[in-house]
């Protein structure tokens, strides 16, 4: 099923570059930035990365590095090393580093996926002194195949001083499944990337690698770490059920018939579920273009009358094993396509697909502006990711979230709030809002009052209905009205976290 070492390894100057990976990580010095492949959990360097953090652990003063990646690392790769890391981008969702970033000990930059990716060309972010990056084959010229992400792998290898190569050995050689662009940085002009379908191919199945820059190659033997799902909830299902009957809307709106245009689906137990209430919905010949190909959109594959292809930065799978792997790979051959998050996350591609996005925030408000990465404003959960790249590019945007989130203290808050205490996407960017309570769409020439009052009835938990409205009462006159005097505010809220203690236990 997988080769040996030196069968994925046949540029022979790079054979002999292969050293244990204790040595490797000596090449990673005080103060360095590191952009290393990985993409959800798919496709990190999963033994160069812990090895690293027990390296600087035994270095007094401990070094402080910068660390990129195109999106999140797992906790096994990303928790070890965070205590070493100064600064951190564009996006992540470990704990270590969270607790970090809340504490002041690690500066974290939070930007657009496809902004960061041409960021790292134009040298936005400084000189990358290390690019680390698995790989599943290295050709005789040096050139890569990666593995199961790209993220921003093409641009660490194109702009790093220095490069170390791991090889996966414990999954199948992925050669074809690339589609490697490398974005045009000034002076060059950019030019109109010709992708008008998800299969499209327009550039190499592999990276071309300068073998003069690689100083070490080190193998893995570890496949990437599962993406955990929770059960199908009725939650979830009845949110996906909503989604479902905005589209049948949408197609008797504007006269789709059997068909939607190409998806772009977030990450999580939500997206999950909208995936298996497509394959149920009265639409055919399903198309993605997406960041993530992941575990519900398996279903898909071998239902040849509901898919027609995928595009992707990665592929993250709850069931990670070799022999699963060379399975979807011999049913997707030919169909699934992983290429740049700068190409996933164009905005010309997005906009010229008509893609409908679909996307999961922690909290929305009544005149539909959504908060996706911060808990009260100021506690970060996670960064904005690719969401905003496709919401305000897309041709439909749905913003998908429960109506209500219960807390640790024991209190159940409303996920839809008369304001939200941090934007990332404002009204302007979100066509729907869909909870299990229904949905509110943001299309036609509508004010933000009229918003206010579908967003109310249709997505709020019934519990916090009253109380929304009550808001909108004692509101100042404006176009989207907000009470402004502090004893009104500061009433309102007490009646607020009253009604948050008051949710039904059983709600």
């Amino acid at each position: 099923m997988t080769d040996s070492l030196s069968a994925r390894i046949e540029c022979e100057a790079l054979r002999r570059k292969l050293v244990p990976v204790e040595e490797a990580v000596r090449h990673v010095k005080d103060g360095d930035t590191l952009a290393v492949s990985g993409f959800t959990k798919a496709g990190e360097p999963k033994v160069f990365m812990p090895a690293l953090a027990r390296h600087l652990a035994t270095l007094a003063p401990a070094p402080r590095i910068t660390l990129y990646s195109g999106a999140s690392l797992s906790e096994e790769v990303e928790g070890p090393i965070a205590p070493f890391v100064a600064r951190r981008g564009p996006y992540m969702a470990s704990a270590a580093s969270r607790r970090l970033i809340q504490a002041g000990k690690m500066d974290y930059t939070d930007v657009h996926l496809s902004h960061f990716a041409r960021g790292m060309m134009y040298g936005f972010y400084g000189e990358i002194d290390l690019a680390v990056v698995e790989v599943t084959r290295i050709c005789p010229d040096g050139s890569v195949v990666l593995s199961a992400s790209v993220g921003v792998s093409v641009e660490a290898l194109a702009r790093a001083r220095a490069i170390v190569l791991e090889v996966n050995t414990a999954i199948p050689d992925l050669t074809g499944l690339h589609d490697i662009v490398l974005p045009p940085a000034p002076p060059t002009i950019g030019w109109p990337v010709p992708v008008t379908g998800v299969r499209d191919r327009v550039g190499l199945p592999y990276v071309r690698v300068d073998p003069a820059r690689v100083v070490a190659v080190v193998e893995s033997r570890l496949p990437d770490y599962p993406v955990a799902f929770r059960a199908d909830e009725a939650v979830c299902a009845q949110i996906a059920r909503n989604v479902i009957a905005f589209l049948v809307d949408c197609r008797d709106r504007f006269g789709w018939h059997h068909w939607v245009p190409p998806l772009q689906s977030g990450v999580g137990n939500i997206a999950n579920a909208i995936i298996a209430e497509l394959h149920r919905s009265p639409f055919e010949r399903l198309h993605f273009w997406t960041e993530v190909f992941q575990e519900g959109m398996l279903g898909l594959l071998a239902d040849r009358d509901r898919f027609a292809g995928a595009s992707a930065a990665a592929l993250s799978l709850a069931d990670t094993s070799p022999e699963r792997l060379v399975r979807i790979l011999a049913d997707a051959r030919g169909d699934l396509v992983l290429r740049p998050m700068w190409m996933t996350n164009n905005p010309e591609i997005i906009s010229r697909l008509h893609l409908v996005a679909m996307n999961t925030p922690l909290e929305v408000d009544i005149y539909g502006h959504v908060n996706s990465t911060h808990i009260d404003g100021s506690r970060i959960v996670n960064g904005l990711g690719g969401s905003g790249d496709f919401f305000r590019n897309a041709y439909l945007s749905v913003a998908h979230t429960p109506s209500v989130r219960r807390l640790r203290d024991g209190r159940t808050v409303s996920c839809v709030l008369p304001f939200v205490s941090h934007v990332d996407h404002t009204e302007h960017d979100i066509k729907c809002i869909v909870t299990e309570q229904g949905f509110a769409t943001q299309l036609g020439v509508r004010s933000p009052r009229v918003r206010a009052h579908d967003i109310i009835e249709h997505c709020a938990h019934p519990h916090f209905r009253p109380i929304l409205r009550e808001a909108m009462t004692l509101a100042d006159a404006g176009d989207e009205p907000r009470i402004s005097n502090l004893d009104r505010q500061s009433g309102w809220l007490r009646q607020y976290e009253a009604a948050c203690r008051e949710f039904p236990a059983a709600g």
